[in-house]
């Protein structure tokens, strides 16, 4: 740095060189000044610049294939990166806790990375920091030359958990703290109540886990609960990355070899739940609450109906983004809420889904809140349709989002592994955008009515019902039943 100093006094102090430089400076901002002005002579400020029309998403194709021991292997080749994805897909519904015990299905998945029969918890992160990536049991991210390694410990947290009772006890103790803490929240109430009204208490989606649930785990119990459903034929893998499909098969068969295909396919037969038959409100009193917490909905379609594309761009205009009409009404326009929208949830197939519009909204707003949220979701089957700007727009936000869903390797996985929960095609996302993009006005409205059901709705409110109730009935949008947490009704008294 003092080289340059005293060079650059040298320069200054011989009149001949401070010339040349301040030629030099003068003459770049007269051809940069040029430059400029040249630009600003042709560039129109009042045209909005034309984008580029959108390239099709080159997505990879998926090639299954199936191991010795059953397990099936979804594979990608994408050598692009020196790098490897591998997802397991674990299929194992919480439905098949056993009665009483709900809880054992993530209690058993959680406990997977505590240690195995031949290493401690401890020993497997020395092992995960000499292979330089974390591994867990559902999966991990590597340079290809680290495969092997890092199958081989997948698999061995996947197929020999130790179970350590040490372990059992600190994620019991999190659990309970957990459920308490949700239990204080408003939403995680209305949820319990929905699935208690639109399912019937006795249903299967209605279990969950309790504080007594919780306390009645044991270590034998994940045992059992792991040796009979943490099988080959409940487990898929995802491989995507630098690799062939045949590289990727024999690495997964040499990981996953000893483990046979023992025990049943981890399924339940459950019925059809009849769902709400008429339109009722059910509120929750939550003495001195800030806000009201409601959500509205009903069952929905399988994930497998032929709607499913049309009935997704019509639940976009209603409330499954910012600019959608739940949240431009509630927020924007009325400021009952910081947000509002809704969303159909599915199931694997061939179990039903359900609807839900929900927000939290001022207390003493919850009456017009609801009264507006019913209004547009009525709107929206008739007086005020889907229209083409709406419709263009929730196309255009599934189309042109595709790729960037496909970005890394791991998003890759992820794509895949969606596609093998929910029973999807191995074409689905290279047909994507064709199928949207093939959905009418009249599509999306013979979908939005066929499965948006305002007078066959629950209606959850959870707030401060000295505040809200009246106002509630006076807006005579239903009949009101006043419910405990668990949606039983209750004597009509504070």
């Amino acid at each position: 740095m003092d080289n340059i100093e005293r060079t650059v006094r040298k320069l200054l102090q011989d009149p001949w060189a401070s010339r040349l430089v301040l030629a030099f400076t003068v003459g770049m901002f007269l051809s940069c000044s040029a430059a400029v002005a040249a630009s600003q002579s042709v560039l129109d400020r009042t045209l909005r610049p034309v984008s580029a029309a959108p390239k099709p998403a080159r997505l990879p194709e998926i090639r299954l294939r199936t191991l010795s021991n059953g397990m099936r292997v979804a594979v990608l080749e994408d050598p692009e990166i020196p790098a490897v994805q591998v997802s397991a897909v674990v299929e194992i519904p919480s439905a098949l806790d056993p009665l009483g015990k709900e809880g054992v299905a993530g209690f058993t998945r959680s406990m997977l990375t505590e240690g195995t029969t031949t290493r401690s918890a401890e020993a497997l992160v020395d092992a995960f920091a000499d292979l330089g990536s974390s591994v867990s049991p559902f999966g991990f991210y590597t340079i290809t030359r680290n495969l092997d390694s890092a199958l081989a410990l997948m698999a061995e947290q996947l197929m020999n958990p130790a179970f350590p009772q040490a372990a059992l006890d600190r994620i019991t103790a999190n659990a309970v703290t957990g459920l308490r803490r949700q239990k204080e929240q408003p939403n995680y109430i209305a949820s319990r109540i929905f699935s208690n009204v639109v399912f019937g208490a006795s249903h299967p989606y209605t279990r969950t886990t309790t504080e007594a649930s919780i306390a009645s785990i044991t270590r034998d119990d994940l045992a059992a609960f792991h040796q009979q459903y943490y099988r080959p034929q409940n487990i898929s893998l995802v491989i995507v990355g630098d690799i062939t499909v045949d590289r990727a098969v024999a690495h997964a068969e040499k990981a996953f070899a000893r483990w046979q295909q023992v025990g049943p396919k981890a399924t339940i037969d459950i019925s059809a739940p009849a769902g709400p038959s008429a339109t009722t409100i059910y509120l929750h009193d939550r003495p001195g609450s800030p806000q009201s917490f409601v959500v509205a909905g009903h069952l929905g379609p399988r994930r497998d109906a032929p709607e499913y594309f049309a009935l997704s761009l019509v639940n976009t205009a209603l409330g499954g983004g910012f600019n959608s009409r739940l949240n431009l009404n509630l927020r924007e326009q009325h400021h009952f809420t910081y947000g509002a929208g809704s969303t159909y949830t599915y199931r694997p197939v061939p179990q039903v889904g359900v609807f839900t519009a929900s927000a939290s909204v001022q207390t003493e707003k919850t009456d017009s809140a609801l009264v507006e949220m019913m209004s547009e979701i009525r709107g929206i089957l008739g007086a005020r349709p889907v229209t083409s700007t709406e419709l263009a727009f929730a196309k255009s936000g599934i189309t042109k989002g595709l790729p960037l869903s496909f970005e890394t390797v791991p998003q890759i996985a992820g794509g895949v592994a969606t596609i093998l929960t929910d029973r999807l095609p191995l074409d689905y996302h290279a047909t994507l955008s064709g199928r949207v993009d093939a959905v009418t006005i009249e599509d999306a409205m013979a979908a939005g009515r066929r499965y948006l059901h305002p007078d066959r709705m629950a209606i959850i409110v959870v707030g401060d019902r000295r505040t809200i109730e009246a106002k509630l009935r006076a807006s005579g949008l239903a009949p009101i039943v006043i419910v405990d947490d668990q949606g039983k009704p209750v004597i009509d008294g504070r």
